[in-house]
């Protein structure tokens, strides 16, 4: 199940006071209208959808599904896009900080940011002289304030700078 899916079945606020009543131990209808405070009725439209959605299973009585939670927690929004040529280690750290191909943000967290940061420096090739500009345009791609970036780049020895010449080191 998608993470969207999951969450739009429990953006109703009856079918969420169901899946709370029978995750704290309801197991037939009429408990879990007690316990959710809801008309019979409404126990029972909301178990349709959440039994037929596979969160809610009958089996000896009402009880949830953990399977679809699981399913629902690895799915990844289709905002993410890993960057080409990622190490594991990268991808696994990019996919928190990536949106539509583009560093939303730089990690807090110095162990973090140096494997994004190695990652960038990845994108220069060795022994080839960049000009400021052609840094600027290339680190651009990946996040707006391009000029931090580069700062971060030197800063951490991932390219040298000698008189507005850049080269990954």
């Amino acid at each position: 199940m998608r993470a969207a899916t999951l969450s739009g079945l429990l953006a109703d606020e009856h079918r969420l006071r169901v899946v709370a009543a029978i995750a704290l131990g309801a197991r037939t209808i009429a408990d879990v209208a007690q316990a959710a405070g809801l008309a019979t009725d409404d126990v029972r439209r909301a178990l349709q959808r959440l039994v037929a959605a596979g969160i809610v299973s009958r089996d000896g009585g009402l009880r949830i599904d953990l399977a679809a939670f699981r399913e629902a927690a690895r799915d990844r929004p289709a905002r993410f896009r890993e960057l080409p040529d990622a190490t594991p280690e990268q991808a696994r750290i990019l996919r928190n900080f990536v949106e539509d191909g583009r560093l939303k943000s730089l990690p807090a967290r110095a162990s973090q940011r140096r494997l994004v940061l190695e990652y960038l420096a990845s994108r220069f090739d060795e022994g080839v002289e960049y000009a400021e500009t052609d840094v600027n345009d290339l680190l651009g791609r990946f996040h707006e304030d391009y000029a931090s970036l580069r700062r971060y780049l030197v800063d951490e020895g991932l390219l040298a700078r000698a008189h507005g010449v850049y080269r990954r080191t």
